[in-house]
């Protein structure tokens, strides 16, 4: 039987003591800060004038404006806003497809046993 995977997570908090806000990278924890607290303005949407810490993030938020959505799954064909959506519905697929593998070894196993 095989151990567990243990993974771990470094978050980085704001340091501004009324916000608890996390995040994974540095980066990010830097763009949220000055953002949010020192007021600074990055990408801005032409459409509702909202800002974006990312021109990737700014540029799926003018998807939603124009109902585009660019990014195919090559195994189904289902079509998404974000990347980041796309890559949780492959990791559907994924393990879809290593649920079939584990059964497919179980019944291999069950097969041996009675053939003993």
């Amino acid at each position: 039987m095989q151990r567990p995977v243990e993974f771990k997570l470094k978050l980085y908090c704001c340091p501004s003591v009324e916000c608890l806000k996390e995040y994974k990278s540095k980066f990010n924890l830097r763009k949220h800060f000055q953002m949010c607290h020192l007021g600074k303005t990055f990408h801005e949407c032409r459409i509702c004038k909202k800002h974006f810490a990312s021109q990737q993030i700014l540029r799926e938020h003018i998807y939603r404006h124009s109902g585009a959505k660019p990014y195919k799954c090559h195994l189904c064909g289902n079509k998404y806003r974000q990347y980041s959506h796309l890559s949780l519905h492959r990791r559907q697929h994924n393990l879809r497809y290593l649920n079939a593998l584990e059964v497919e070894e179980l019944q291999t196993e069950s097969e041996l046993e009675e053939l003993n």
